[in-house]
């Protein structure tokens, strides 16, 4: 206990073992010393056979979780603008989260900025698997590669949607007709109609 510092679980048994005189002495590195004197002292017979067989089989079974979806939209019209965010986690839980975008913006932007603040949600969650879907064939096929971006008002959004979707490790993006994204569509047209004051 020779440290300056104390972690709070070290200096709680610090406190408790006083009362006991007992002295902590840290542990040395293990050396790889260790392992080859192991083997000495306990040496494989010459008839032993190596097979490549496991008597367990179910030892390899590896349970794959599904991926986690997410499905965003934006909508935008005269009196507002907003995002709809769906999560659908590896059990079918449904996580809605809907947005009120403070500027008004085209809907193309609204796209964006509903599957950015989606994207970075899945990143603060640590979900680095995730299947992406939205209703915006042109912000789908923009991150696809497909589209060009050729508005330079929607380069800035594109470029930090593809960062987010970097800092993932496992993200796929699909295109769904809006008949199969209604949750976040009704989300997104919600809160756009939503007349909130400042």
């Amino acid at each position: 206990m020779s440290k300056p510092v104390l972690s709070d679980r070290l200096a709680r048994w610090y406190l408790q073992f006083q009362q006991f005189e007992i002295v902590y002495i840290s542990q040395k590195a293990t050396k790889g010393q260790a392992l080859a004197d192991f083997l000495v002292d306990h040496p494989i017979p010459d008839d032993w056979e190596l097979t490549d067989e496991l008597p367990d089989e179910d030892a390899m079974v590896i349970e794959v979780q599904p991926l986690w979806k997410m499905y965003f939209d934006g909508a935008t019209h005269r009196g507002g603008a907003g995002a709809g965010v769906v999560f659908v986690t590896s059990q079918g839980k449904v996580l809605p989260y809907s947005f009120t975008l403070t500027q008004l913006c085209s809907n193309n932007v609204a796209e964006y900025q509903a599957l950015i603040l989606g994207l970075e949600m899945a990143v603060e969650m640590k979900r680095l698997q995730l299947q992406v879907f939205g209703d915006s064939q042109l912000v789908v096929n923009q991150l696809l590669g497909s589209y060009e971006v050729k508005k330079p008002e929607l380069r800035p959004y594109h470029d930090y949607a593809k960062k987010l979707m970097g800092w993932l490790s496992d993200v796929t993006i699909q295109h769904m007709p809006r008949k199969e994204n209604k949750k976040a569509n009704a989300l997104a047209a919600l809160i756009s109609s939503l007349i909130l004051p400042n």
